[in-house]
């Protein structure tokens, strides 16, 4: 109250006027409502706005900052995690190079094994199975890259003209075995 004392007073008069008027309607006929009350009403409405102005002034201005909208997020080519690590097979020592392949090899076979079952509904052991024989693709090469004795082997016709070819041997059967996997899961879908 000792801030704004003149404002209190005014307020507490027009609750009490408007408390007064909801208990005893009849008092209502005293007040006037024409011109002097809504130019009342219209200086207390001015009043308040200024008085509203003049605190914001004073005040700092607090905004929301917001991220930038628009930015470029770079992500991986597909494929690309696979292409390095067949790049790995042919370099470093042989005993990593041993490992890099084999690593290769049981990534495709996992990947795959997964998309059998998912596909098929069958166990992971029937999913192997399949594997083994060759059953779940018709490209001989990829069926032989993963299979046990029992898959398709490659006629020697095809071998002779991938011999020629710029990558090796493993290089090409397992990139042909990733596009067969991925045509499978495709297949899927």
């Amino acid at each position: 109250m000792k801030d704004r004392p003149l404002i209190t007073v005014v307020g507490i008069l027009a609750i009490g006027g408007g408390l007064a008027v909801v208990f005893a309607p009849e008092l209502a006929g005293f007040l006037s409502t024409g011109a002097i009350f809504v130019k009342l009403v219209g200086v207390l409405t001015l009043v308040q706005g200024l008085r509203v102005v003049q605190g914001r002034r004073n005040n700092d201005l607090l905004q929301a900052e917001t991220d930038d909208p628009e930015t470029n997020v770079t992500l991986p080519t597909p494929g690309t995690e696979f292409d390095e690590r067949l790049l790995q097979v042919h370099s470093g020592p042989r005993k990593e190079r041993f490992r890099a392949r084999k690593k290769l090899r049981a990534t495709l076979e996992t990947s795959l094994v997964e998309a059998i079952v998912q596909r098929e509904g069958c166990s992971k052991d029937e999913a192997r199975t399949q594997l083994e024989t060759g059953e779940w693709t018709d490209d001989a090469e990829a069926a032989a890259f993963l299979g046990g004795p029992s898959a398709p082997r490659r006629s020697w016709r095809e071998w002779f003209r991938q011999s020629f070819g710029g990558q090796t041997r493993f290089q090409r059967r397992a990139r042909r075995t990733a596009d067969a996997v991925t045509e499978y899961v495709e297949e899927t879908r």
